[in-house]
């Protein structure tokens, strides 16, 4: 198990720590590692970087001035062993982000994979990420993207 910071980028007031993790998964490192925001307790954190000092991983972030968390929604199963991932299609100009699909995975591992692909197919379209967020607040973890090309 690995120890997680989450650090308000702020080098005025030393950085002062937001959440810290005692024991966390590797790989849920690694995923968070990747996301571009998180959501917890009801604010949107950006990331701006992350860092290692070991044994401590280092995620700084910065308050997001746009951006709102989703509503809550019923708990994902994550508790019951699977990891949930929602897909929402991102629109530059609204607040509104209408779910593409829901998948769950069994493994961080996999969900990584899927969180760094640049493209990635659904049925017969092609969408682009645009970003990708860790949700504590309703225990998901979510994937924004815009299509590419549209089904013929």
């Amino acid at each position: 198990m690995e120890q997680l910071e989450y650090r308000i980028l702020d080098e005025e007031k030393n950085y002062p720590a937001l959440y810290h993790f005692e024991a966390i998964p590797k790989d849920e490192v690694m995923v968070r590692f990747i996301a571009d925001y998180l959501v917890k307790d009801g604010v949107v954190y950006e990331k701006t970087s992350n860092a290692i000092e070991a044994p401590l991983y280092i995620i700084y972030v910065k308050l997001t001035q746009d951006e709102k968390p989703l509503l809550k929604s019923p708990p994902s199963k994550m508790s019951l062993g699977y990891i949930a991932l929602e897909i929402r299609e991102f629109s530059e100009y609204t607040s509104e982000y209408p779910i593409i699909t829901n998948l769950e995975f069994n493994s961080l591992s996999d969900l990584a994979l899927l969180a760094q692909c640049n493209y990635f197919m659904l049925g017969n379209e092609e969408w682009e990420k645009t970003s990708f967020e860790v949700d504590e607040d309703r225990q998901r973890y979510v994937l924004y993207a815009i299509r590419v090309s549209k089904e013929t």
